[in-house]
């Protein structure tokens, strides 16, 4: 059985707190892991990525854009644009962009978030 479990940004891990980027986590059950990102506009994830397939983001995400807008491209040229409130999922092979400040939540498997995080070296 499960135990409910409710997340307190304050008290999750903070990983990175740069240039107006905010990383934070927590462990979301056996196998899923929980991160808060901000990322100011105009942020560009793309040279933290290199050297992953396609340059871009290895992690399946579930999750919702709790502040200004993400838009998306996908490694085979489909794009998405996300708003404040929007629940999302996405495969890996994705790379992000921010037309606005913007913040969100996304739980991943925790093997594939730990690769990219060790990748980025925030792991």
């Amino acid at each position: 059985m499960s135990i409910p479990t409710a997340f307190d940004l304050s008290k999750m891990e903070l990983l990175m707190d740069a240039d107006g980027v905010e990383v934070r986590r927590g462990q979301a059950g056996p196998d899923k892991t929980l991160l808060w990102i901000k990322a100011p506009k105009g942020f560009d994830f793309g040279p933290a990525l290199k050297g992953l397939p396609h340059d871009m983001c290895c992690c399946e995400h579930w999750g919702m854009i709790t502040s200004g807008r993400m838009n998306i491209t996908t490694h085979d040229g489909q794009s998405l644009s996300l708003t404040s409130g929007q629940a999302f999922h996405l495969l890996p092979g994705h790379l992000p962009e921010f037309p606005e400040d913007c913040s969100w939540y996304e739980f991943s498997p925790t093997d594939q978030a730990e690769r990219l995080l060790s990748h980025m070296g925030l792991g």
